[in-house]
């Protein structure tokens, strides 16, 4: 009798040290990806002043859907429609979990690299191949892997320029979407220096955006659709100049001897000819005719904005497109949504940010992607309309939150990357084979007869 309850004691806790190194092992892989922070911004299901709310509620009074995506991207696989859907990245603020998976040789690879690994990045080129539009949005944070994919590259060093808002700091800079930098006149925009988009014109000889189309044609407000950012006593006054309000921002550059998932790649924004470039993180800038140990850090004219798309017209019915800026705040309800910021609508400010395009360039890029393409529904979104924010890569400041979005990216993992659902289908197949070798073979079966 003793030695059985032993047996029993030792079952126990060879069962009870099992357990606690697998929630060991599974603590230690969570606390490598859960991200509790304080700061939870650029998310636009939040209505912080550092958030996006203001542009989700816009694109909802439009009549378009809005959705998030909090696992992985590989779920952009199953978009049904993706010439109608855009795919929007606002601030890449941590790293992806690094898992086991076939790089595009069909090796085994453990190590991913920053913000997202390699099969989300080809299913967000694959989306884009297919038709669909998508906008990254970032500065430091690990969007770059997302940049390379299409020949281009995110510096990661703060950027500086003489076209900056006096009123507040250094730090907020103007961006012109423009083939040529806009200039100062004192402490505001010289207007002298101000163009139009070189693609949205209409005038240069390179398309016209679909709210230019309605320029001139009288309607009422609600009838505007996704050109009510144009409307003006009465009538639709489209006007392709974009003064836009960002900061801290990095610059652009393109990939020497790159070949991008797209072939067509533009610039649409540049800095002024004496932005500086601050290499070596100390908050100085110290420049010379050459870089070296003395003069590390850069200054001449670098790049805000790269468009990249299937065709040269970026016509999004001839294929998709995706556009990158070096700013991941450029959205938020500070700048978006600047005149309910200084009333204090989103809470008590010291600042008053000055009026800026940001949401009228918003809007409009969103109108192209998503315009219904039918002549009667002129300015009206299509009836599959959708904006998917990437809501996977940012922090959350409540455990069981940040706690979930792991689980459901595993989850996603696990169903959607080769080598997840073949290692899954391999532990299946051991664990039931263990079960059948350890099972013991029934008796041979009897019956027993009784003749009583």
């Amino acid at each position: 009798m003793f030695g059985d309850r032993n047996f029993n004691y030792r079952r126990i806790g060879l069962q009870a040290a099992f357990w606690f190194v697998m929630s060991l092992l599974l603590l230690t892989v969570l606390l490598n990806f859960v991200n509790i922070s304080n700061t939870n911004q650029l998310s636009a299901y939040d209505d912080d002043w550092d958030d996006m709310s203001a542009f989700r509620a816009d694109l909802k009074d439009a009549g378009i859907k809005t959705s998030s995506l909090v696992s992985s991207p590989l779920l952009l696989a199953d978009i049904e429609d993706p010439r109608n859907t855009t795919y929007i990245v606002a601030g890449v603020e941590r790293d992806t979990l690094s898992l086991p998976q076939f790089d595009e040789d069909g090796f085994i690879t453990i190590a991913a690299d920053d913000g997202y690994s390699p099969s989300e990045i080809d299913a967000i080129v694959e989306f884009v191949e297919a038709g669909g539009t998508a906008l990254v949005l970032d500065d430091y944070g690990f969007a770059g892997t997302i940049a390379e994919a299409f020949g281009i590259r995110y510096t990661g060093y703060q950027l500086y320029d003489t076209t900056y808002v006096a009123d507040l700091d250094y730090n907020f800079i103007w961006m012109c979407v423009q083939a040529t930098p806009c200039g100062m006149n004192g402490t505001e925009i010289d207007t002298s220096t101000v163009s139009v988009h070189n693609r949205w014109s209409g005038n240069l000889g390179e398309g016209e955006h679909p709210c230019g189309v309605l320029d001139g044609q009288t309607m009422a407000l609600e009838d505007a659709g996704l050109c009510a950012q144009h409307w003006v006593a009465g009538e639709i006054q489209y006007n392709a100049t974009y003064q836009m309000l960002l900061n801290d921002i990095t610059a652009l550059e393109l990939i020497p001897g790159a070949i991008g998932a797209l072939p067509e790649v533009s610039v649409r924004a540049v800095t002024s000819n004496e932005a500086t470039v601050d290499v070596n993180g100390d908050g100085e800038i110290w420049v010379g005719n050459e870089q070296n140990s003395e003069t590390p850090d850069l200054w001449g004219q670098f790049n805000l904005s790269f468009e990249a798309c299937a065709r040269s017209t970026c016509d999004p019915n001839d294929g998709g497109r995706i556009v990158f800026m070096a700013d991941g705040s450029a959205l938020i309800n500070a700048m978006y949504d600047y005149e309910a910021f200084n009333e204090g609508e989103y809470g008590p400010t010291n600042k008053t940010i000055p009026k800026n395009d940001n949401r009228k360039w918003a809007m409009d890029f969103v109108a192209e992607a998503l315009m219904s393409t039918d002549p009667a529904e002129a300015g009206q979104p299509s009836e599959t309309a959708m904006v998917i924010f990437d809501e996977s890569r940012h922090p959350q400041n409540a455990l069981l939150a940040d706690s979930y979005n792991t689980v459901y990216f595993l989850l996603v993992y696990f169903t959607g990357e080769g080598l997840a659902m073949l290692l899954l289908f391999l532990v299946l197949f051991v664990t039931f084979e263990a079960v059948l070798l350890k099972k013991r073979d029934p008796e041979p079966w009897r019956h027993v007869f009784s003749i009583i």
